[in-house]
């Protein structure tokens, strides 16, 4: 018969570790974030002009505000998405500009809508909201930063 005997060193547990991804892949890859949640903004501050040439044109808050709730919601949600920071100098910059054109672009849509809201009130206000041209030199320049994150 065998004798077994039970070994006094522990177990030793290993986690084993994904290697970290290399500096140009970790850049190409917050690149790549950049340019797919600036795509989505393009597209967003679109539909932000639409309701704003609406507020213009006076249609009805109960049609606007349910188009332009979620735009500004989603707004938000990008400025969430933008990595925390970028290791390269250029897209840093580029984060840093995607991040103050999206908190803009929410403010301006829902500052419109307030403005829609209570325009009858004041004749200031009524001369603001006719003189509504959409989002502004932020919008154009996130159609430029677009078009340069997509060329490469």
């Amino acid at each position: 018969m065998a004798w077994f005997r039970r070994r006094s060193d522990p177990f030793v547990l290993v986690d084993v570790l994904e290697p970290s991804p290399a500096p140009a892949e970790e850049r190409a890859e917050q690149r790549a974030a950049l340019r797919r949640i600036a795509a989505e903004a393009v597209i967003l501050q679109d539909e932000a002009e639409s309701v704003i040439a609406g507020i213009r044109a006076r249609q009805s808050l109960g049609h606007l505000a349910p188009r332009a709730g979620p735009v500004v919601r989603r707004f938000f949600a990008l400025r969430d998405r933008l990595p925390p920071r970028c290791d390269d100098p250029d897209d840093e910059q580029v984060r840093a500009f995607l991040d103050v054109t999206f908190h803009h672009h929410a403010m301006a849509l829902a500052t419109a809508l307030e403005f829609c809201a209570v325009e009858w009130r004041s004749p200031e206000i009524a001369r603001q909201v006719a003189a509504m041209e959409g989002l502004g030199a932020p919008a154009r320049r996130l159609d430029e930063v677009y078009a340069s994150l997509a060329a490469g």
